[in-house]
């Protein structure tokens, strides 16, 4: 078994697009950034590693600074393998401030690379990943969707502040404000709106070779348990279906059981689970 790191991205993408695309949705994470790095030609610091075995590539990860670590879903990957990429990355010095992945791996992950390091690995989300293959059109509440644009900036950023906050993701009013702003460039974010106004946001974040993953999905708390992130979701989700892609994909929160509920019923069904951790120094 020989790890190494891939210098450039369509070299990366060529060596485990085939690998990773064996569990597409569940590998949307790793694959998006790939496809949003070869696409935008991007200037971006990126770590890319794969691991091989009698020349075959049988597993991937990678990071974008100041990002955590993901790690690939891969049907046999196993407990040795990630020891063996946590020791790599120890003799590498590398800096890792976290890592996603599948919950067995990423857990794994986390537990050699505490007692490598003695830090503490700090759960930040558990997640469900859904995926749709057919809309189940609901009956949708009274509204519809809109495209956001520039004069929406400091809602979108107030909303994707909250968003965080909401999460455990520890967003600051900076980042929320430079990731509004790159989702309206992008034509990304969306506001469901009734009576023009504005009472739930989503993002069409990605895409994959055969799918397309939603996230960002908020609604503020008055206007919560109204059917409004449902109808957003299946508003947005139709027409990524009928341009062509074979299925959509979206994570939620394992802890938040409304979540989970709203989304099977406009035919999302979960597919696989992902789990982040933060490491944080002993003192």
């Amino acid at each position: 078994m020989e790890i190494s790191w891939e210098q450039s991205v369509l070299t990366f993408a060529e060596q485990v697009e085939g690998l990773l695309l064996q569990k597409e949705s569940c590998n949307n994470l790793m694959l998006g950034i790939i496809e949003r790095l070869k696409a935008e030609k991007e200037s971006i610091c990126a770590c890319f590693g794969v691991v091989e075995e009698k020349g075959r590539v049988i597993y991937a990860f990678m990071r974008t600074p100041p990002n955590q670590w993901i790690i690939a879903d891969v049907a046999d990957a196993s407990d040795d393998m990630i020891d063996k990429i946590v020791h790599f990355f120890w003799s590498q010095k590398q800096d890792v401030p976290g890592v996603i992945g599948p919950v067995s791996l990423a857990t794994r992950f986390a537990q050699t690379w505490g007692r490598l390091t003695r830090q503490k690995a700090i759960i930040q989300m558990e997640q469900f990943i859904y995926q749709l293959d057919k809309l189940e059109t609901p009956a949708l509440v009274e509204g519809r969707l809109v495209l956001a644009k520039e004069c929406d900036l400091p809602l979108i950023a107030n909303w994707l502040f909250q968003f965080g906050k909401e999460t455990g993701i520890h967003t600051t009013r900076e980042q929320a404000h430079t990731t509004a702003r790159y989702f309206i460039a992008k034509q990304s974010a969306f506001l469901w709106k009734v009576n023009n106004d504005p009472v739930c946001m989503v993002n069409n974040a990605r895409t994959t070779r055969n799918g397309a993953t939603i996230n960002a999905v908020f609604t503020p708390d008055k206007f919560k348990r109204n059917g409004y992130a449902s109808s957003a979701v299946a508003a947005l989700s139709e027409p990524l279906l009928k341009c062509g892609k074979q299925f959509c994909n979206l994570y939620t929160d394992l802890a938040n059981p409304t979540s989970n509920g709203i989304y099977q019923k406009i035919g999302y069904k979960q597919v696989g689970a992902s789990i982040v951790f933060q490491f944080q120094r002993s003192s």
